[in-house]
Order: C-alpha cells, then sequence, then structure tokens
C-alpha cells in the first residue's frame, strides 16, 4: 500500500514537471515570435525564473523524499552502524564517531526538452548534509501562482476522491430509484382520463351500506358536514333572533303588532328548538344562556315518561367515552338515558348542538362561567356532575354518592336548585331535605361548607350584591341565609366545615292581603347588580334598599309576590293570576329595573311593568301565547332572560321557545326604577 502510494507521489511530480516544461518552451518560443533579441525584466522574466526555481525543487523535493524513506526503513530493519544503502543515486553517510552528521554528496539526473523536442539529460550536484538518527522525514509544501490558465496545471489526483465519488455515486442511484418507483406507483393510482370515464360505480348491499354508515369515519364527516349546512340554513332564524335593533323592523309587521290588543305585540320573533328524537315524553327542568357565546343555551331534562329507571341510581359511568357529544347518532339504550342535558344553537332549531347523558335525571344545570367547553348539572341522585364537550357525552367528574346514613359530605336527596356564587368561582345547591351546600368550582368531588334549613326547600336564588341567598320551601315560607366571614374552608377530617351563616324565616304576619305564600314556592328572582348598584353601600339584612333589593316569588296558590327583604318581612305586593292556574316561574330583566315575566301552567307568560301599573300586566289579562296549538295542554315549565334583555327562553314540555322581545317591551321610558319606587311609596307599600 505504502509503494503504490509512493509511486503514485513521483508520477505526479512528473507529471508535473513536464507540464511545467512545456509551459517553459511555449513562452520562449512565443518570445522568439515577437522578435525579442533582448530579455527585458519584466512579470514574464520573472515567472521564468520561478519556474527554474520549481523545477530543481521539485526534483531535489522528490528525491530527497525517496531517500528518506528508503534510510528510515533501512534504519529500522539493520543495526545500529550499518552502511546505508544507495539508490537513484543518492548515498546516505552514518553518523561521524563525534556525533556530527557527515557531508553527503548527491547527483540527480532531471530530464528536459528543448524547442525542436530533443530530450537532455542534466546532472546537478548538490550537497546534502547526512540524515541523523533516528531519520526525520521532510515535507515541503509550496503555493503555485495564477498567472497562468488553469488548463496548465496537472489535475487532480483521483485516488484521494474515489471514496466520495462512490458515495455520491450510490446516492445518486438510490434517488434515481426512488424516484422512478414513485412515478411507477403514480401512474399506477391515477388513472387516465380514459380509464376514469369507463370506470361505473359499486352498487353496496344492504350490510355494506349498513357498515359504511357505522364506520367512524363516515359518521365524523356526515355530523360535521350536515352541522355546517344546518348553520347556514338557519343564517335568517339567528338574524331573527339576535339582529332586532331600534328602527330596524318592518313598518308593516310593526303597524300589525302595535294594533294588536294581546300580548303578541310584545314578540318581534318566535322560534321553537326541539328535537323529538332525544325529548320526546320528557320535561324540561333548567335553562341557561352561554356567558360566553351568547347564540348558545342549554336546557336539562327529567327522565322520559314512562321509564322503568329508578330515581337516586348511582353514576358509575364516567367519560372517556367514545360517542362525541356533538353526534346526533344515539348509542344502544341511551335515548332512555334518565339523565339529559342539550346545548342548543339558535342558528340550529331542530337538532341540538351537544348531548350529554349520566344514569339519573339532571334538575339543575350551568354553563361554566369561565371554562366554555364545562357544564355542570346537579342530579335527582343528590350528585353534581361535570361535562365537556371534548369527552364525550358522559361525564368527566362527579361528585360523592351520599348515603342517609352519612350525609357529611354531599347530598342523599334530589338537589332541587343550583346557582354560581363568589363571582364565579363558588357554587350552592340546595336539596329537598333541607340541606344547604357550598362547593368550589375547583372541586366538586365534596362540598366545602354545609348547613341545614329548618323546611324541604324547593328552590333557591342569590342577592349579587352581598351572595345572601333566599330560600323558598314546600310549605310557603321564605328563608334568608346571609354570608358569614368565617364561612369558608373545611374541617381537618375532609368533612365539609359546619356553616356558621345566619338564617332568618322571613315573617308572613297575620294579615290576609300581606301573608306568605300557601303552597310550594315555584320560583324565586332576584335583580342583577347593575354598574349603578354595584358602588352602593346601602345593606340591610343582606340586601340593597331600593328597587335593587326587590324579590319576586311565585308558587302554586296562583300568585306572584312582591318583597323587599331590606325593609319587611312581609311581602308587600301579591299579584294574582287572572285564569287561577300555577305559577311556575318569575324572572326579573337584568336591563330594566321594573320589567319582570311570569310563566303559567295554561300555556301564557305574563310581562309586568311596576313602574306602569301595580294592577295589570302590560300583556293583558290573556298574557302572550307561547305554544302554537292552544289545544295541547302543554304549561310552561321555566323562563330564562338573556343577558341583554332581548331575548327570552321559555320552556313548555320538551319544547324550548325562544322569543325576541320588541322595542316597546324592553325599551325604558324615562327614569323607570324612580317611578317604581314611587309607586311603591305613594300606596303606603313601602316606607322609604
Amino acid at each position: 500500500m505504502a509503494d503504490a502510494a509512493r509511486a503514485a507521489r513521483a508520477a505526479a511530480l512528473e507529471e508535473k514537471k513536464r507540464r511545467l516544461e512545456e509551459l517553459k518552451a511555449r513562452r520562449l518560443k512565443r518570445s522568439e515570435n515577437q522578435g525579442g533579441s533582448v530579455r527585458r525584466p519584466t512579470s514574464a522574466g520573472n515567472l521564468d525564473e520561478y519556474i527554474d526555481n520549481l523545477l530543481q525543487k521539485s526534483a531535489l523535493s522528490g528525491t530527497s523524499t525517496a531517500a528518506a524513506e528508503k534510510r528510515a526503513a533501512a534504519a529500522s530493519a539493520q543495526p545500529t552502524g550499518a552502511a546505508a544503502s544507495v539508490e537513484n543515486g543518492v548515498a546516505a553517510t552514518p553518523a561521524t564517531a563525534d556525533g556530527t552528521a557527515a557531508t553527503v554528496t548527491t547527483s540527480t539526473t532531471a530530464t528536459s526538452t528543448g524547442d525542436d523536442g530533443s530530450a537532455t539529460n542534466n546532472v546537478i550536484a548538490v550537497s546534502v548534509p547526512a540524515a541523523a538518527a533516528p531519520p526525520v522525514k521532510v515535507v515541503e509544501t509550496f503555493t503555485i501562482s495564477t498567472q497562468t490558465d488553469k488548463d496548465d496545471f496537472p489535475p487532480e489526483l483521483e485516488s484521494e476522491d474515489e471514496d466520495d465519488d462512490e458515495a455520491s455515486k450510490g446516492s445518486k442511484d438510490k434517488d434515481g430509484e426512488k424516484k422512478k418507483k414513485s412515478d411507477t406507483e403514480g401512474s399506477r393510482e391515477t388513472p387516465d382520463d380514459t380509464k376514469e370515464a369507463t370506470i361505473e360505480a359499486k352498487l353496496l348491499s344492504a350490510e355494506e351500506m349498513e357498515a359504511e354508515i357505522a364506520s367512524k369515519p363516515f359518521s365524523t364527516f356526515l355530523n360535521t358536514a350536515s352541522k355546517k349546512v344546518e348553520r347556514m340554513l338557519g343564517t335568517p332564524v339567528l338574524a331573527d333572533l339576535l339582529v332586532n335593533y331600534v328602527g330596524e323592523g318592518d313598518d308593516d309587521v310593526d303597524s300589525e303588532r302595535e294594533k294588536a290588543s294581546d300580548g303578541s305585540r310584545f314578540v318581534s320573533a318566535h322560534q321553537i328548538f326541539e328535537c323529538a328524537k332525544w325529548t320526546a315524553t320528557r320535561d324540561v327542568t333548567d335553562m341557561d344562556w352561554s356567558p360566553l357565546h351568547r347564540e348558545l343555551m342549554l336546557t336539562s331534562y327529567h327522565m322520559p315518561g314512562g321509564s322503568l329507571g329508578g330515581f337516586g341510581s348511582a353514576l358509575s359511568a364516567i367519560s372517556p367515552d367514545d360517542t362525541p357529544s356533538s353526534s346526533l347518532a344515539p348509542r344502544s339504550g341511551e335515548l332512555q338515558s334518565d339523565g339529559l342535558a342539550l346545548v342548543w344553537n339558535l342558528a340550529m332549531p331542530a337538532r341540538p348542538e351537544h348531548i350529554f347523558t349520566c344514569g339519573s335525571p339532571v334538575l339543575s344545570a350551568r354553563f361554566h362561567p369561565t371554562e366554555a367547553p364545562l357544564v355542570v348539572g346537579a342530579c335527582h341522585s343528590g350528585q353534581l356532575v361535570i361535562w365537556d364537550v371534548r369527552a364525550g357525552r358522559l361525564p368527566v367528574q362527579r361528585s360523592s354518592l351520599t348515603t342517609v346514613a352519612s350525609a357529611t359530605k354531599g347530598h342523599a336527596h334530589p338537589i332541587c336548585s343550583m346557582e354560581i356564587v363568589e363571582g364565579g368561582s363558588g357554587l350552592v345547591t340546595a336539596a329537598t331535605d333541607g340541606k344547604v351546600n357550598f362547593w368550589s368550582l375547583a372541586n366538586l368531588r365534596d362540598a366545602a361548607e354545609s348547613l341545614q334549613v329548618k323546611g324541604n326547600i324547593s328552590c333557591l336564588a342569590v342577592a349579587p350584591e352581598s351572595n345572601t341567598l333566599i330560600c323558598g320551601d314546600e310549605c310557603g315560607t321564605i328563608h334568608t341565609i346571609q354570608p358569614s366571614p368565617t364561612a369558608a374552608g373545611g374541617g381537618s377530617s375532609g368533612a365539609p366545615r359546619a356553616s356558621r351563616r345566619p338564617i332568618r324565616t322571613l315573617d308572613t304576619g297575620d294579615d290576609m292581603n300581606n301573608v306568605g305564600h300557601f303552597g310550594m314556592v315555584t320560583s324565586i328572582a332576584t335583580k342583577t347588580l347593575n354598574k349603578k348598584d354595584a358602588g352602593r353601600v346601602g345593606l340591610f339584612k343582606g340586601f340593597l334598599r331600593g328597587s335593587g333589593g326587590l324579590v319576586l316569588t311565585s308558587g302554586i296558590d296562583w300568585t306572584t309576590k312582591l318583597w323587599a327583604p331590606a325593609y319587611t318581612d312581609k311581602p308587600l305586593l301579591s299579584l294574582v293570576s287572572h285564569s287561577y292556574d300555577y305559577m311556575c316561574d318569575v324572572q326579573w330583566s337584568p336591563t330594566h329595573p321594573a320589567l319582570f315575566a311570569t310563566a303559567s301552567s295554561n300555556g301564557t307568560m305574563g310581562l309586568w311593568n311596576l313602574a306602569s301599573s301595580l294592577d295589570e300586566p302590560i300583556s293583558g289579562s290573556e298574557g302572550i301565547v307561547v305554544e302554537p296549538d292552544a289545544t295541547s295542554g302543554r304549561g310552561l315549565n321555566k323562563l330564562k332572560w338573556s343577558s341583554d334583555g332581548r331575548r327570552i327562553l321559555v320552556a313548555s314540555a320538551d319544547r324550548v321557545h325562544v322569543l325576541s322581545m320588541s322595542e316597546e317591551a324592553t325599551r325604558k321610558k324615562g327614569d323607570e326604577e324612580t317611578k317604581l319606587m314611587h309607586q311603591l311609596t305613594s300606596r303606603g307599600l313601602l316606607n322609604p
């Protein structure tokens, strides 16, 4: 291997020398043709001298290098002091006795080519000192000037780049094979126009069609595509319900509405949301508007009629679930699930946006105040559940199931009401046995605080200005629960801490005109805290003084009552239904200080403006007929205003109605709050 490398280097040096001599000869011939007999000191002359010196150095370097290698090999093979070998006319003499190197005369034969092409051998004598022991290899490097053409220099050695060439060649071959293979596959997969025109559609059998429809890719595509199409088709409905500003209505429609004698003139748009496949034979138990997306609404449902499922069943199954909540297709037995909650979109009246199920009837439901994908539900079993639209139809979290014997952490009876408190960080629930629990939304597994109210609670509301609770029971009694600074936190054993919140029962008195309800209280409504009331500090007994502290209650005794707990424990006013039907719900308008709505079991909704009249509703004695079929016998279950006060949700059995209220009903006519207080004080109902 070493001999081959030396031979290659020697051949390269010889070739380099030959090219340099040819270059020198061409330059001499060019100068003779120009007729220059006298040589002037120019850059060309300097180049000739440089070439002569380079030829001498090349010869010396090649000879001395070869000789040094021979001497090193001989020194390693022979003992010290042996005679050195002579090769190529170079004699290597060992060191003298005094340790100095002897002088060696070397003769080098160089061959040059004349102008006529004849070769001449020149002998050059050079004095070279003898190599000392051990011999040292001498390597000289030089740089060739670039004053000449690139073609005049010797080519690079192919042996140095042999491996790189083979590697690059191999990679190019592989790339070519891959490209050829991909082209072949592409030509196979992509038929030409002629072949594509001759392909016939395959007729699937009944079994193949069912398998294809049941496949996950097809169902996902169908569900997503159909919802997008329905949203586009529901754009006019969404525009009617949302875009209803002052002066943008149809003049003819407005004139006809004003001529109407009943309450229909206060409704500018009416849309029914119903999915009989899921909600048939069920009743709506609660409703809520999304605080983050104004086009979304939530409804919870009781168990289907005729169901064989038992109340209070434990929720043993939780997500993960392979069925997405956005899918409309039910699983086996899912249509008969005891608990159901639906998220509706105003643009899709015929199908829900999301479907949630659980193993117990859902009696109350709320959107999470800060997390849009989460929905909180309160069940007949006494458990709290959380659904996540990203995790399927089943709950992702549930509270502990509590028995009557060990009712220390949660509820052992049905949860009849649930509200968001503490600015969205807490939750309060009330059960039918009179137990009230306070929860943290960060931990819904166990309650943080608990208290017991004397009576079977049927409904609950929160005064937003102070987080004071007001509850109604099945006997018609009203209870208030004021906050306590030491009420937060749980016990060291993990059980909820016994609450120290003071409980006060409102005294109904003996006056038959100012008594409480004679039957179960169906609903309690407090006012929404506005910016004007937020800066007030006039709290008394946990309620605001003025119109902001007024409370409404409804009952099965046909009446709706007005309370002012900051002034008196007795009801201020009792409003009787003309039809003598159960009053199922009552709700204050969130934007109008004197406007509220009532829901009757006869299927009509009443609108009251206490600033205008304390005796008659503005919707008339007949109210607003919500159900288009008067003979359907559907009573109204629940009411819920939107946050902007323009729309109201009305539930009748399993149907959900969205009523867009007209400007005549929602617009404030002057200082309505002052008018309301004047009406109450002028009749002696309230002492300021």
